[in-house]
């Protein structure tokens, strides 16, 4: 399982770097049929995950990140 997250998440953010939005769709173990059926899986694979990959209709603006120190509050 914990490889299978990892796939995934480099798969997003190499989309990300190709200037892809993406979405992670992990509900589909209450619809597992339905979405084999829709995606053509056979009975013997078992889906993890849903990837929804495509062009934004949004631009985004890159952001500068911030330094530790105004993120974190030290007690």
């Amino acid at each position: 399982m914990q490889a299978i997250g990892a796939a995934i998440q480099n798969l997003l953010l190499v989309a990300h770097e190709l200037g892809l939005g993406t979405c992670w769709i992990g509900e589909i173990l209450k619809k597992e049929e339905q979405v084999k059926e829709l995606v053509g899986a056979t009975d013997d694979l078992e889906l993890m995950a849903v990837l929804s990959v495509g062009y934004s209709n949004k631009t985004t603006t890159s952001r500068r990140r911030d330094i530790l120190e105004n993120i974190v509050s030290w007690f």
